[in-house]
């Protein structure tokens, strides 16, 4: 196997955990669906991002070790629309976020590949009146981030030995801490 190939690996072997996110996180098309969403999303990226801050990170990652985390912005956006941020329960074992190699890649595979998300979702944010002043800022944020997915599949693809279920376990973790994250955001 090329390492070229992994990129496609990861993403055929998730494919089935990636659509039952989307179909758990749904499509926007009004105001209060995408309350709902933004409710889910910052469970989910609220959770990740606390336990980002007290990772230890490897050198080849350091784009992620100081970057700049959604939640805020989040927050802002859920001011703008009236949304009380949903109460985080950080003693939930997802998103498993673990500091070796391989771990890291699976969990941010998830997190960078919705950035590439985020221009489909901003577009219908900005019909609904959002934009990245109001509303959508971490939609706007994450649209305009490619430099971190470009760096995720350097690392995936030019890593010379890789733990490929290792990668994959991570991936799927993640994806099944998103779902759980939307359903809370449901009862929030």
């Amino acid at each position: 196997m090329t390492s070229s190939a992994r990129r496609f690996l990861v993403r055929d072997r998730t494919s089935s955990s990636h659509a039952k996110v989307e179909a758990t996180v749904g499509s926007f098309d009004s105001l209060e669906n995408y309350r709902r969403y933004l409710r889910g999303s910052y469970i989910f990226r609220a959770s990740l991002d606390a336990r980002m801050n007290g990772l230890h990170w490897p050198e080849q990652f350091g784009l992620w070790a100081a970057s700049d985390r959604l939640t805020d912005l989040m927050r802002q956006d859920m001011d703008d629309l009236g949304v009380t941020p949903p109460p985080i329960n950080l003693a939930q074992p997802e998103p498993l976020l673990a500091s070796d190699f391989e771990s890291l890649l699976g969990t941010l595979y998830v997190v960078e590949g919705s950035s590439l998300g985020a221009r489909v979702l901003f577009r219908r944010a900005q019909t609904l009146g959002l934009s990245d002043t109001f509303g959508a800022r971490h939609l706007a944020a994450q649209a305009r981030s490619v430099e971190r997915w470009k760096r995720l599949l350097e690392l995936l693809e030019s890593a010379p030995v890789l733990d490929l279920d290792r990668t994959v376990a991570a991936s799927e973790a993640t994806f099944v801490a998103v779902e759980r994250a939307f359903e809370g955001g449901d009862h929030a």
